[in-house]
């Protein structure tokens, strides 16, 4: 990332965090963690970024600049107005507004509303809606694409968190392992179908025989 203009962004919105007349807390991702998902999304040429749980819009700046690099665009969700208000202001400072689409309310209301194939999904809103959203967004993801859900340490023991790893990990088509950055992140991916070997299938053919 070298726009002095996102960074400039960033900066401001991370003095604003330590502002005692806060109409609301707000809460992010670390800067380590966003440079990662920013090299993951330029490197993999993802286009389609979905992210539960918009805040200040710190961390939808990491994700819409990769998406600008690839020609993409972020679809964010949030339903507190003080936040949607923040994180608007957040995307024109930066001037990344044009490749980002924020949707306004609870997220649980609109997620069927978002249609897929998404390449990379983050999930960071409220921990036990994670499994919901899990379920919900796992087939409109494409093979190959990331479901990345945060504070998988920081909230390490938490009902919901506990829940969302024993779940993904029931899937077949899914391979997970959580990065240690930040408040830690739970990276899956989605595995594509194995094409079966012409062996294989004479040996389906002779079962019984």
């Amino acid at each position: 990332m070298r726009d002095e203009q996102v960074w400039q962004t960033l900066r401001e919105l991370e003095e604003l965090e330590q502002r005692e007349d806060l109409q609301e807390g707000l809460w992010r991702i670390s800067e380590e963690t966003g440079l990662l998902f920013n090299l993951i999304l330029r490197h993999s040429g993802a286009r389609r970024i979905l992210e539960i749980g918009t805040s200040s819009g710190y961390s939808t700046l990491f994700l819409a600049d990769a998406a600008r690099a690839n020609g993409g665009k972020v679809v964010t969700c949030e339903m507190s107005e003080y936040k949607i208000g923040l994180a608007k202001e957040t995307f024109a400072k930066a001037g990344l507004a044009e490749h980002i689409v924020l949707l306004e309310g609870n997220a649980l209301e609109r997620v069927d509303e978002l249609d897929g194939p998404w390449d990379f999904i983050f999930l960071d809103g409220m921990k036990d809606e994670y499994i919901f959203y899990f379920s919900e967004l796992w087939s409109k993801l494409r093979p190959g694409g990331l479901i990345v859900a945060d504070n998988m340490i920081s909230h390490e023991g938490y009902l919901g968190i506990e829940a969302y790893k024993f779940t993904v990990d029931c899937f077949e088509d899914a391979a997970s392992v959580t990065v240690p950055i930040g408040s830690g992140d739970r990276f899956t991916v989605k595995l594509a179908a194995l094409q079966k070997t012409a062996i294989d299938q004479d040996a389906e053919k002779h079962q019984g025989d």
